[in-house]
């Protein structure tokens, strides 16, 4: 099977490193699908998407539990007004410009040496990073400093990558934040690669129709999942990872028998090896070792507390410290069985662990998950599904959107913390090549403008259609909170329909509904 990737054209970054260290323009920005899910179009009502998705909270600010744990440093946000354009030259009042020199109350105190990394926890180097007029970059260790910054302050990146869905171009910007040591985290850290990968178990399992095997891959730049893998192996499965053009991952193999409604009720074999990827369209072969013939099954128990109507179900996989994880079950049954459940799952597997999740709504009309991870098989988890935020204006189908239109929210209570609004193109302007982009932007405030990024050099495409959502990535106290060590991207963000990702830690995640506007011509 061969594949014709298009690269991205290289950002052309016009820097005049002066004075004031301002930029001067850049080219080749290009728009971008929803994260992870990858949707290729649609008027937001519920279009095709493909996979992709990761955890919650981490760091000292969020220990994990069933619900997330607040903490982090107080943010100082007094006198700032971080509601409007970024990259301005000072101002007062609550919608003054952010960026500028400072002023009486948000005077110039010290540098900020921040760290930026993927969602893989991956540091991103040689990336475009913009504090007030300041644009620098981060070093090979993802690292940037930044001089004689306000209390209080905003950033602003741009990377640009390429994916199996064509080039990619992603914004961040965080608003309102005033730690001196932030982790800023984004969704990619690099290019979309692919490798084959095909495997035989040793000894070769019996597979009856009521059984079922899986294969997990897992590493240090991406994981992957094939379902129903017959007993003599899967020749020619594609797998995907971001960074590096070769990769080493895990291999995860387990068998199981399922009931009826696909429940597992006793697990078989289990196997594991080691398996170096590449970007080809050239099978890599690996012998998986079937070691055990019987394992040994506990049963979870647990609740989960749902909020409102909505569709329910729930999740269980097996996971392991490389990244892999193996879906065990995704049950929609009865609410009643869902509130109150009970699962088999193995134990004395090695080096795994148990993910469950509770599910409510669907991509695009709202989705909200409660998850507990690094669990043993006799936990008791009791989960606790979070509500959407509410989006007020502008309203669905807004046109002439521009960057004094305002985008309010409203709090749905049960302290959501700071929001992440999450804008996507649905098309690249005439004449320009399937492209896409993305922005992302972090803020306490449930009022914001679109913020001028990288000092103006990267904008939305005049006159295309967008569709925006608010997420919320557990209760934290501010937006210094989620730039803690460890990042803040939850498991279910870029894939709301499976826990994907290196971090296993406890939390939950809401999306919002999916409205669609179009920009000012």
């Amino acid at each position: 099977m061969s594949k014709s990737r298009r690269r991205l054209a290289p950002l052309v970054w016009l820097v005049a490193l002066g004075a004031c260290n301002s930029i001067v323009g850049i080219e080749d920005l290009h728009e971008g699908p929803r994260p992870g899910t990858q949707n290729e179009g649609g008027d937001g009502t519920g279009a095709t998407n493909s996979t992709g998705g990761k955890s919650n909270v981490a760091g000292d600010d969020n220990p994990g539990g069933t619900t997330p744990v607040t903490g982090g440093e107080p943010s100082s946000n007094a006198g700032t007004g971080n509601e409007g354009l970024v990259g301005g030259q000072g101002g007062s009042g609550t919608e003054s410009p952010i960026g500028g020199a400072g002023g009486a109350n948000n005077p110039v105190l010290s540098p900020v040496h921040g760290h930026v990394i993927d969602f893989w926890g991956k540091p991103i180097p040689d990336l475009p990073v913009q504090i007030g007029e300041v644009l620098t970059s981060t070093d090979a260790k993802g690292e940037f400093t930044v001089a004689d910054v306000p209390a209080t302050y905003d950033v602003s990146m741009v990377l640009n990558h390429s994916t199996a869905f064509g080039d990619q171009s992603d914004a961040w910007v965080y608003l309102g934040l005033s730690r001196r040591d932030p982790t800023l985290q984004m969704f990619w850290g690099g290019d979309q690669n692919y490798g084959y990968a095909a495997y035989t178990f040793n000894p070769k399992p019996t597979k009856l129709s009521t059984q079922t095997i899986w294969v997990g891959f897992g590493g240090p730049d991406g994981n992957y999942n094939h379902d129903n893998v017959d007993a003599t192996g899967t020749t020619g499965s594609e797998v995907d990872w971001y960074g590096p053009t070769t990769t080493k991952d895990t291999l995860h193999a387990l068998q199981w028998t399922k009931d009826g409604n696909d429940l597992p009720t006793a697990y078989s074999f289990y196997g594991t090896a080691s398996i170096n990827l590449s970007q080809s369209d050239t099978n890599t072969s690996v012998n998986v070792p079937f070691t055990k013939g019987t394992l040994d099954v506990a049963t979870m128990t647990g609740t989960a507390t749902s909020v409102g109507a909505g569709t329910r179900s729930n999740q269980v996989y097996l996971g392991f410290a490389d990244s892999a994880r193996i879906k065990l079950l995704d049950y929609d049954g009865p609410k009643a069985a869902l509130d109150a459940f009970s699962y088999k799952v193995p134990t004395g597997i090695v080096g795994g662990d148990l993910t469950v999740a509770a599910i409510q709504g669907y991509q695009y009309s709202g989705f909200q998950v409660a998850h507990a991870d690094a669990l043993a098989a006799d936990a008791k988890p009791a989960l606790q599904i979070p509500p959407l935020v509410v989006q007020l204006t502008p309203a669905a189908g807004a046109k002439n959107v521009d960057q004094t239109t305002k985008f309010t929210v409203k709090d749905p209570g049960g302290a959501p913390g700071p929001y992440v609004a999450m804008f996507y193109s649905q098309d690249a302007p005439s004449g320009d090549p399937q492209a896409y982009q993305t922005i992302f932007i972090v803020t306490a405030k449930p009022s914001f403008t679109i913020p001028t990024i990288i000092g103006g050099g990267f904008a939305m495409y005049p006159g295309n259609d967008y569709l925006w959502s608010i997420g919320t990535f557990g209760a934290y106290a501010s937006v210094d909170a989620m730039v803690s060590p460890g990042g803040f991207i939850d498991e279910f963000a870029l894939d709301e329909t499976r826990a994907y990702g290196p971090r296993r830690v406890s939390g939950q995640y809401s999306n919002s509904a999916t409205r669609k506007f179009t920009t000012k011509p």
